[in-house]
């Protein structure tokens, strides 16, 4: 097993912090500025999102057939059956 000094692990230590300082500048540096949306833009977005869900909604309303009235007279007949 090898023993360290004290000041060799603060050194070491140092060293290190200072290559993660470099490390996290250089990645700083490298990343784009955020983009952001105007209210217009996200205004337009939305209103396209509603549009498509209303077309979304209006097909599955004409997908769906509704019911025939069953008359009093007939859930007996057919209950019988």
């Amino acid at each position: 097993m090898r023993v360290l000094s004290a000041s060799g692990r603060k050194r070491i230590a140092a060293a290190q912090r200072k290559r993660w300082a470099a490390l996290k500048k250089s990645k700083a540096e490298a990343q784009a500025p955020k983009r952001k949306l105007t209210a217009a833009a996200r205004k337009r977005i939305g209103d396209a999102a509603r549009q498509r869900w209303a077309a979304v909604r209006k097909a599955a309303v004409k997908k769906t057939k509704p019911l025939a009235k069953v008359e009093p007279a007939q859930k007996a007949v057919t209950a019988a059956s």
